[in-house]
């Protein structure tokens, strides 16, 4: 059996799960190298699929109110009323917007996976 890791760096951090031997950011490159190995793939196909990954979920998120990524998680848009917030600077009271945004929830397994 093929073994893939990225180097783990140890990362100073208030909290000490980040001080163990965990990376705080993977990188388009190294996401692309690890998903090209776990598919068994070059890394340019791999990369185009990362693209096209992007862009779907781009794409359709504006068109339904929930994908589902089976075994990663969900993607749902929200609705944010629109509220009265402050000025930090002058203590003036304004209007905030109302927007859209969107929220991800982990899957199950993926929970399990970082919460053994």
């Amino acid at each position: 059996m093929r073994s893939f890791s990225l180097y783990a760096v140890a990362v100073p951090h208030r909290n000490s799960w980040f001080t163990e031997k965990r990376r705080m950011t993977l990188k388009k490159s190294e996401l692309v190298a690890a998903l090209a190995y776990h598919a068994e793939s070059s890394k340019a196909e791999a990369e185009r699929f990362l693209e096209a990954f992007g862009k779907t979920i781009h794409a359709e998120i504006t068109k339904v109110v929930k994908i589902v990524v089976p075994e990663v998680g969900t993607f749902q848009l929200s609705r944010k009323e629109a509220r009265k917030g402050r000025n930090p600077q002058t203590g003036e009271e304004i209007q905030i917007a109302a927007r859209n945004g969107v929220t991800f929830k982990p899957a199950k397994s993926l929970q399990d996976k970082v919460n053994p």
